[in-house]
């Protein structure tokens, strides 16, 4: 996360394809360097924003019973 936006984890890289999904679980900022490495090979990329809302909707519906 923000400030290390261009930090990867370690693992093989290289062996990234566009066969791949790679999610990362960070959503600030939108792209992070792991999710440009990605890119770089082809695969599709999430961040985590999408999870963050599910689990704000999921919160809201527990909490209200909704």
């Amino acid at each position: 996360m923000s400030p290390k936006v261009n930090e990867v984890p370690n693992i093989p890289l290289q062996a990234i394809t566009g066969d791949h999904l790679l999610f990362d679980m960070v959503y600030n900022p939108l792209e992070t360097g792991f999710m440009r490495a990605g890119l770089e090979r082809r695969a599709t990329v999430l961040n985590g924003l999408e999870m963050l809302h599910l689990q704000a909707e999921a919160s809201w519906s527990i909490w209200n019973h909704a």
